[in-house]
């Protein structure tokens, strides 16, 4: 009789220790000033970001709201106003036909920036390190896209 009560008790406590759910993380944990190799992010209490890229020809910038998903922050880009270079958020090879203009936000107008597109570009924390969700095999590429806190 002994025995089988410490055997409920024990399937009891293991079922109640596997049931542990995580905490969701908190917003504020997001809401900083984060920097990678080529630019920095700024993340408001606002639910709004803002993004801009640097290269050694160029800046680029993007704009937008932010949300909380379990322990994921998702950025999605308001439309640009203005007259900008459209960028996408992971930057690809230059494409095989160079004839081709770059698509610009207005018809005709010159633009000397660009605009990046985030369409539902994922990041979490870990450590001090807001990381891409997206994981590459070149680690030179995972830094382009990792940020590091600042404050």
């Amino acid at each position: 009789m002994k025995k089988m009560y410490l055997n409920i008790v024990a399937v009891i406590f293991l079922t109640l220790l596997s049931c542990e759910k995580k905490q969701p993380i908190n917003a504020n944990a997001f809401q900083n000033r984060w920097e990678s190799m080529y630019g920095n992010l700024t993340i408001y209490p606002n639910s709004t970001f803002e993004y801009h890229r640097y290269t050694c020809i160029s800046h680029s910038l993007s704009k937008g709201k932010w949300k909380i998903t379990n322990d994921t922050i998702v950025l999605n880009s308001f439309e640009p106003k203005g007259c900008y270079f459209i960028e996408n958020f992971l930057i690809g090879p230059p494409p095989k036909d160079t004839s081709t203009n770059h698509k610009k936000t207005i018809k005709d107008c010159m633009p000397n920036t660009g605009y990046i597109k985030m369409k539902n570009e994922k990041f979490y924390i870990k450590d001090s390190l807001l990381l891409f969700k997206t994981p590459f095999n070149n680690k030179e590429l995972n830094n382009f896209y990792n940020f590091k806190r600042t404050r």
